[in-house]
């Protein structure tokens, strides 16, 4: 039964998480904090012994399990928020975990001011051995709603990732904002996109109290550069089309930053068109389609000052070039950043 008097509810999808959804739970239960909370685990017809694992919990207060058949992570999330208490909503992904100060950090922002509609945590990138690959930078402090808006296309900012954000429950009722599950690959990305449209202000606190962990079969491994294209990828370019739609108008830069995305998405995949080994088998028109989408956000891209130079200078070659480059990425084993 799912508590109903708490402060803040975490929800969990777990989709053959055996190795991992402990670890994940177990780091929320010993958190550090006064706050009353709630954590909620939608397994989504996990294939693996995941269902007799979170059966170890049915007699912890603190988790509700749902178990349902496998229909996607954005309809599990939906269900999940129908099921929540909570006045503050957080998600953690099944693979990572949190340290002991994640929910006091997080809470922080909400605690300090009325004004504020979220609360975003920093997080630190790690292998499955937890050798530290990167953490997410920026300044501590209140931040205006449109501004954050267009900080989450900043590449080693807080970014748009779902994971390290609280929201209010209020708000996302409010909004009737659900997850799109016609959205394959950003949906997370989409959901932020359009709460931060409407948020006044949002409070960011830069210590990487969330642990992001990296697997070798993941999907960002799965489609990289040099590997055999599957075209999912294209359906990050149908999510982006998307959140152009929800950015306000009047919020020029991000909408500019938006467009800046987008260029090096479609860039980046004609890349990988180009690197891939059945290359010869891709509709030659779709590249040509790739071109036009980079074109006309070429402005945005090159006028982007937080872009690094690197970047600007791979797009030059790989549109003058585009095989030769293409190859030079497979054989030389180079990596985007994500």
């Amino acid at each position: 039964m799912i508590v109903r008097m708490v402060d803040i509810s975490i929800i969990i999808c777990a989709y053959n998480a055996e190795k991992t959804i402990r670890r994940c739970i177990d780091s929320l239960l010993f958190q550090d904090t006064d706050s009353k909370f709630e954590i909620v685990v939608i397994n989504d017809g996990s294939e693996d012994s995941t269902r007799e694992v979170l059966a170890e919990y049915d007699d912890e207060p603190k988790v509700v399990i749902i178990n349902k058949e496998n229909t996607g992570v954005s309809d599990s999330r939906n269900i999940a928020m129908k099921q929540v208490r909570g006045k503050y909503l957080t998600f953690v992904d099944a693979d990572d975990y949190v340290a002991k100060n994640y929910l006091t950090t997080m809470f922080l922002g909400f605690s300090e001011s009325n004004n504020i509609d979220m609360s975003i945590c920093g997080y630190q990138k790690e292998t499955e051995s937890g050798k530290i690959i990167m953490e997410g930078a920026g300044k501590k402090g209140e931040i205006r709603g449109d501004k954050a808006l267009e900080q989450v296309f900043i590449s080693y900012g807080f970014e748009g990732y779902l994971v390290n954000k609280m929201f209010k429950k209020g708000l996302i009722d409010n909004l009737g904002l659900i997850f799109d599950t016609s959205l394959k690959i950003s949906e997370d990305l989409y959901f932020c996109c359009q709460y931060l449209s409407n948020c006044n202000a949002v409070y960011f606190d830069p210590k990487p109290v969330y642990h992001y962990v990296m697997y070798d079969n993941s999907v960002l491994h799965s489609n990289s550069i040099g590997s055999y294209f599957t075209g999912k990828s294209l359906n990050s370019l149908q999510t982006f089309s998307k959140i152009k739609r929800v950015i306000p108008t009047e919020n020029k830069r991000a909408m500019s930053a938006v467009k800046a995305r987008e260029c090096w998405l479609a860039t980046s995949i004609a890349r990988a068109i180009m690197a891939a080994p059945n290359r010869k088998e891709v509709d030659k028109s779709l590249f040509g389609k790739l071109k036009t989408i980079s074109k006309e956000n070429e402005k945005d891209f090159m006028d982007n000052v937080v872009l690094p130079p690197r970047d600007k200078i791979i797009y030059r070659i790989h549109w003058a070039f585009p095989r030769t480059l293409g190859t030079l990425w497979r054989v030389l084993g180079l990596k985007d950043h994500s």
